[in-house]
């Protein structure tokens, strides 16, 4: 049987450099997972069940999304949050690069469909340390349709305004629908498990460019939707950014909605 004494321990750790701050996160992981142990009374049987569960959520590759999830809007609002600005959110994985420019504000590559809700989205772009309106600000939306699927060949429903000199934008879009997401992967299974649903509350996602540089990524969400309260992705959801949207007089099933948007430029990128 292996001795491993001090010099030894220190042999096979020679030239490492520990990585301090992981350390002192796994350790504390660990402490915080061992209160719940020993608060449920987790038997051995249990721990090996979550093992298993959780081999499996790695080799469906969902680890990263059950992180997000659970604890990426914790991180956001510890990290990215600026006193006095929007509040960010999540990108989520449906965002493209090759967004194209609309310069009309037109989100649709084809007509809606007839009785389809219809929203325009307005407003003005800020700077938080000066209140004044930022021009030139490149806006990026991308969302789900009125039946809650995103557009994953092509860019219906995204694209990038520029807010004018006077820091105004404007767009017209569908009103996005909620969906299901992890309906077939090892997440609904847990949430089956739990008893809840795997939905995201309908939402417009958003990112703003602004002297080069990314200020600010959020989501707008659909008031009255089903799942504003319960939308899986933990604390997605506020207030401050449900959209106040109202039928438009004389437009059948069109709504109109103001957001005005506040951003750190001389601040870090959000």
């Amino acid at each position: 049987m292996t001795n491993f004494g001090e010099g030894q321990i220190a042999a096979e750790l020679e030239g490492v450099e520990p990585n301090e701050r992981l350390k002192a996160i796994y350790s504390r992981v660990v402490e915080k997972m061992k209160e719940v142990v020993r608060e449920f009374a987790i038997d051995q049987d249990e721990l090996h069940a979550a093992g298993d569960y959780f081999n499996r959520l790695g080799q469906a590759g969902f680890c990263r999304s059950l992180i997000d999830v659970a604890l990426a809007m914790t991180s956001v609002d510890v990290t990215a949050r600026v006193e006095g600005a929007t509040r960010p959110n999540l990108e989520g994985p449906f965002h493209k690069d090759t967004a194209p420019f609309r310069p009309d504000g037109n989100l649709f590559d084809a007509p809606p469909p007839a009785g389809s809700p219809v929203l325009v989205l307005e407003g003005v772009v800020t700077d938080v340390a000066t209140g004044k309106p930022v021009a030139g600000a490149e806006l990026d939306f991308w969302q789900a349709d009125h039946d809650g699927h995103y557009d994953r060949a092509g860019h219906h429903l995204s694209g990038v305004v520029r807010s004018d000199d006077q820091g105004r934008y404007s767009i017209r879009t569908a009103v996005p629908k909620d969906y299901s997401d992890h309906d077939h992967d090892p997440i609904g299974e847990l949430f089956r498990a739990m008893g809840r649903h795997n939905r995201r509350a309908g939402h417009i996602h958003l990112m703003v460019r602004a002297g080069g540089r990314q200020r600010l990524i959020t989501q707008l969400f659909i008031p009255g939707n089903p799942y504003l309260g319960s939308d899986y992705v933990e604390e997605a959801v506020s207030e401050d950014l449900i959209l106040d949207m109202k039928p438009i007089e004389g437009k059948a099933n069109e709504y109109h909605a103001v957001f005005d948007l506040v951003i750190a430029v001389g601040g870090e990128s959000a």
